[in-house]
């Protein structure tokens, strides 16, 4: 599994695929999601927030991409 995780935050290098006004918008939609489980108190999900800030920082450039991200993620993760 350590390897499979090296291998998805190294994603990090990745080129930015939007622009920057959809960052900025990718941004504040990310800080009020985070604000939101704060205050609700949830957790969250340290073994895949990169995926998430990928997006915000536009590395991701599709929810659909997000989606196959987590799903890979959790699908390698053996119980």
């Amino acid at each position: 599994m350590s390897e499979y995780k090296s291998k998805i935050q190294s994603n990090n290098e990745r080129p930015i695929l939007v622009s920057q006004k959809e960052i900025k918008r990718r941004r504040r939609i990310n800080s009020e999601v985070l604000a939101n489980f704060a205050v609700d108190n949830i957790p969250i999900n340290l073994d895949t927030q990169h995926i998430f800030t990928d997006y915000a920082e536009g590395r991701v450039a599709t929810t659909e991409e997000v989606d196959a991200l987590i799903y890979a993620h959790y699908t390698k993760i053996s119980f």
